[in-house]
């Protein structure tokens, strides 16, 4: 059984299709079909079928791809233990960061990074909506994502899932409104005025839809836009509330806005690693991955987290993430 077409049956697996899987493997999609009809030969069980115009696995192909996910993990392993005796076995690990993680914990990552000697270490841009994370493991090596539905929602086979951080979504409001004098607030308080929002599919307007449910009333959307930096320019310039993250908001709060904590709502997000279980086995992975946790640890302790200027957040902060 040839390891090489074992691997084309997987990346058909995580990938979907014969194109996506040729190209993400540098070979043409004929070249593919090819070595799978190989090893539908050689195993003597039919491992794809027509599906619509595309190809789908049966089941008998969906085992032999997590079969091919467990081979190479276990490369990966065998070429970790080596690599504690041979130093520099891989020298660029890619990570995929979202806006405000990359703001959150690159810079600090960066610092910590450079203890591994020969280490490249890239990160590039990349915010889909909760759906789209995982997918984004098959071309990098670390995938930062987020949901507000726990580290759950981004298990499933091939993937490993490290939690980081659990981080509390509050209520940017402008500095002068009528809600600013508030420690907390409810979502009665918040439903009635415009929101600063962000598109169907991202995290934090799962959080809004539970405001709107609380308050038995709709929210009105009057801007939808998928970046929080413009959002905070919204909110202190006047048009409204929005949800923002507290970690990364907080340092800007003095820009014309201040951020309230939620009751009675959970409003928090999860920020997670995401990598495939090959990739996670490798010793420099595993480093950055612990370097990673180190970065999320000094980032909740912060000790701006602690001023007392955020009202409400140290009497609060169980409540909003209940």
């Amino acid at each position: 059984m040839d390891f090489k077409r074992l691997r084309i049956l997987r990346e058909l697996a995580d990938r979907g299709t014969v194109g996506a899987a040729a190209e993400a493997l540098r070979v043409t999609p004929s070249a593919v079909s090819q070595q799978l009809k190989t090893l539908q030969e050689e195993l003597g069980v039919v491992l794809v079928e027509k599906s619509g115009r595309g190809v789908r696995l049966t089941e008998a192909g969906l085992a032999m791809a997590g079969a091919a996910a467990d081979v190479s993990t276990a490369l990966a392993r065998a070429e970790a233990t080596v690599d504690t005796y041979r130093r520099g076995w891989q020298t660029r690990i890619r990570a995929a960061f979202f806006p405000s993680a990359a703001e959150m914990f690159l810079p600090g990552l960066l610092h910590r990074v450079k203890d591994i000697d020969g280490l490249r270490f890239e990160a590039h841009f990349e915010d889909p909506g909760v759906a789209g994370f995982a997918s984004l493991a098959a071309d990098y090596d670390i995938v930062l994502a987020h949901s507000v539905d726990g580290p759950g929602v981004f298990a499933r086979q091939g993937l490993q899932v490290i939690p980081l951080l659990d981080e509390p979504l509050d209520v940017a409001v402008p500095a002068g409104h009528a809600l600013a004098g508030k420690a907390a607030l409810s979502a009665g308080d918040v439903v009635g005025f415009p929101w600063m929002g962000v598109p169907d599919g991202f995290p934090f307007d799962t959080v809004l839809r539970q405001i709107e449910l609380q308050a038995d009333s709709p929210a009105v959307r009057a801007q939808l836009y998928p970046d929080l930096r413009v959002l905070e320019a919204l909110v202190s310039a006047g048009h409204g509330l929005s949800l923002l993250p507290r970690y990364t908001a907080l340092k800007n709060q003095g820009r014309g806005f201040v951020l309230r904590p939620l009751r009675g709502v959970k409003a928090s997000r999860s920020i997670v690693a995401l990598a495939r279980p090959e990739a996670a086995a490798r010793t420099r992975i595993q480093q950055v991955l612990t370097m990673l946790k180190d970065e999320a640890r000094a980032v909740a302790e912060a000790p701006e987290l602690r001023d007392t200027d955020h009202l409400g957040i140290a009497q609060h902060t169980s409540a909003s993430e209940e």
